[in-house]
């Protein structure tokens, strides 16, 4: 019965993706950009046009690389879960696109400026939450790891540095500690919810994943391959906002393409071969 109202929730999640993402993307109402004053007096650039008309440049032109990857991510995730029951790879394969959908809808329905899509966002966000917690408990009681007796020190370690990529936003936040001036990507917003959800539930979820694998508990087996298959995602999601915003001309300094954009690339891609290998000698018939 579980395995069912997982599966259904997930389909639910893949259509709701569609309808989300497919709008952000295409959508036009053939708006034109726009010039406005933020609350800190400074002049910003809106899109002006689709959902993200109200949204800066920055930002819509970063939702719209999010919304083309989602979309590829969300097929994998429905080709995941009609093979769910194939075995443990690929419920840790679900369950790390599942996170990388959450994300996406978390940081979509906190993050982009009101419009009439935010009730479909924010049912995206309840929906693919609770597909994860679902999933989460079936994949505690249902996966054991066929070589738990070994240690996967090098797995371990690696996932607690690449939880740490999260405190790169540590470099826009600090400055304005000392100076009182807003953060230099806040735009029209007042706040910015992906430094929340990356420093305040990524990084610790990386640290606890790689220290309980370490100690060799069953929740480490889990969230570690998790959390390295999201890290793959975003790492191409990255590549998706980074294309976006060069299509429609947002210019990104040479601080933020290596601080932020090289670091998430080159992480995700690591991850990706540190997880198979892992996955491969954990679970080699499963």
């Amino acid at each position: 019965m579980k395995i069912r109202i997982i599966t259904v929730l997930s389909i639910c999640t893949v259509i709701l993706v569609w309808c989300n993402a497919g709008m952000g993307l295409f959508y036009s109402d053939g708006g034109k950009p726009e010039f406005v004053e933020n609350i800190y007096g400074e002049t910003i650039q809106l899109f002006g046009n689709g959902v993200y008309a109200n949204n800066s440049m920055l930002k819509a032109t970063t939702a719209k690389g999010s919304d083309l990857v989602m979309l590829l991510v969300s097929l994998g995730l429905l080709i995941a879960t009609l093979k769910r029951d194939s075995g443990p790879k690929a419920k840790l394969l679900h369950g790390g696109l599942l996170v990388s959908i959450l994300y996406y809808s978390a940081t979509t329905a906190f993050g982009i400026t009101y419009s009439r899509m935010f009730l479909l966002y924010l049912i995206a966000f309840s929906v693919a939450f609770f597909t994860f917690v679902l999933s989460m408990i079936d994949m505690n009681t249902t996966i054991e790891p066929v070589n738990k007796d070994r240690k996967y020190v090098g797995t371990a370690i690696f996932t607690i540095i690449a939880g740490c990529t999260a405190l790169v936003w540590l470099m826009s936040i600090l400055p304005t500690l000392f100076t009182d001036t807003p953060l230099d990507i806040i735009d029209i917003s007042t706040t910015e919810p992906t430094f929340v959800i990356d420093i305040g539930l990524i990084f610790p979820t990386c640290l606890i994943g790689g220290i309980m694998l370490l100690k060799k508990k069953q929740a480490g087996y889990i969230l570690s391959p998790v959390m390295l298959i999201f890290l793959a995602v975003i790492a191409v999601t990255v590549i998706g906002q980074s294309a976006l915003q060069l299509y429609y001309g947002v210019v990104i300094s040479i601080q933020q393409l290596i601080g932020y954009v090289v670091t998430f690339v080159a992480f995700g891609f690591i991850a990706t071969i540190i997880n198979t290998r892992f996955m491969l000698k954990c679970w080699p018939k499963g």
